[in-house]
């Protein structure tokens, strides 16, 4: 900020108890030209690869109209949902504080610079309006096959895990949860040390490519529902959304059910790596050591030696032929 005054008129000012007079030099440029030679911010490159005509077209179709009460496109609230989470605001009152008091967010998104935003019940109704549209897992799924066209997945071998997701609300008694396998609930796991935790909201049950760890399906659900029960509409959704085909499905021994493994072997033509769960073990057949690994004459575990190719028999080998053969 220049002084246009000079330093002894400025100190005469001040002897006489008046406050130095300040003019502010004005812009040379405009505050979109100015934005524009900016660099491009995280925000502008996801929604620069994003194409959002789909998901504005099937709500357009649903509510028969495309603007808000308060004129505000589907758009400009759709990109500030997206704002929402690329900077990790807590909720809607937050991002309608940020677009309130950054101007710049309010470009990016597209709302009027020097305009008003939605209110927080605007942008909850809109979120709503999304969710039950579901037209978000098509452009998830776009966006993953986008990556695999440009080769940054490999599915060959997909990873499927579950991580806990706290609720905003208010944790409730267990006996006044309402069941309705949408509504948060409590859950119970073990963390990747082994220690037992309890959390009370939800569960997002994910699938990556195990190579770049990009998310190829996911599904949320209340935290009391069990890995092992959502893994087939995870491996549904992984055939669906890649065309690739998968060889080997990793999962840690949550997944350990026998009807999960007959169905990545018959359905998906893969192979299963899960490690048992020993919680219910019994006693080994004889002939087979505690993990199912046949055991020879002479009592060694016999050797992996892949599959037939065909049925997804697996081959063992006699510990003492390999030894032959190096």
């Amino acid at each position: 900020m220049p002084n246009i005054l000079g330093d002894e008129t400025e100190n005469k000012q001040m002897r006489k108890g008046k406050s130095p007079m300040y003019i502010r030099q004005g812009c040379v440029f405009s505050f979109e030209d100015a934005i524009k030679m900016q660099p491009r911010s995280r925000l502008d490159i996801i929604l620069a690869t994003l194409d959002l005509r789909a998901v504005v077209a099937t709500l357009d179709e649903n509510t028969g109209y495309r603007r808000g009460p308060n004129g505000y496109s589907i758009e400009t609230k759709l990109r500030a949902l997206i704002a929402m989470r690329v900077y990790n605001m807590a909720g809607f009152t937050e991002l309608v504080e940020r677009l309130n008091n950054d101007p710049m967010l309010r470009y990016t998104c597209g709302f009027e610079v020097f305009g008003q935003v939605p209110s927080v019940a605007t942008i909850s109704r809109f979120y709503s309006r999304l969710t039950e549209s579901k037209c978000l897992q098509e452009l998830f799924k776009q966006v993953v096959q986008q990556a695999e066209a440009i080769g940054l997945l490999n599915t060959n071998g997909i990873a499927i895990d579950a991580s806990k997701v706290n609720a905003n609300e208010k944790s409730v008694p267990r006996k006044n949860i309402n069941d309705d396998g949408k509504s948060a609930n409590w859950g119970s796991k073990r963390d990747t040390n082994g220690n037992q935790i309890t959390w009370f909201g939800y569960k997002l049950h994910i699938a990556t490519d195990i190579r770049s760890e990009l998310p190829v399906a996911l599904r949320v659900t209340p935290a009391s529902i069990n890995d092992g029960i959502m893994a087939e509409s995870i491996l549904k959704e992984c055939g669906d959304n890649i065309t690739g085909k998968s060889q080997y499905y990793l999962m840690d021994s949550g997944y350990d059910h026998k009807a999960l493994y007959e169905l990545i072997r018959k359905n998906y033509r893969a192979q299963a790596i899960i490690p048992l769960n020993h919680r219910r073990a019994k006693e080994p057949k004889e002939g087979f050591d505690w993990d199912g690994t046949p055991i020879c004459s002479a009592g060694y575990r016999m050797v992996y030696w892949g599959d037939n190719g065909l049925h997804f028999v697996q081959r063992v080998i006699f510990p003492r032929k390999i030894s032959l053969m190096k």
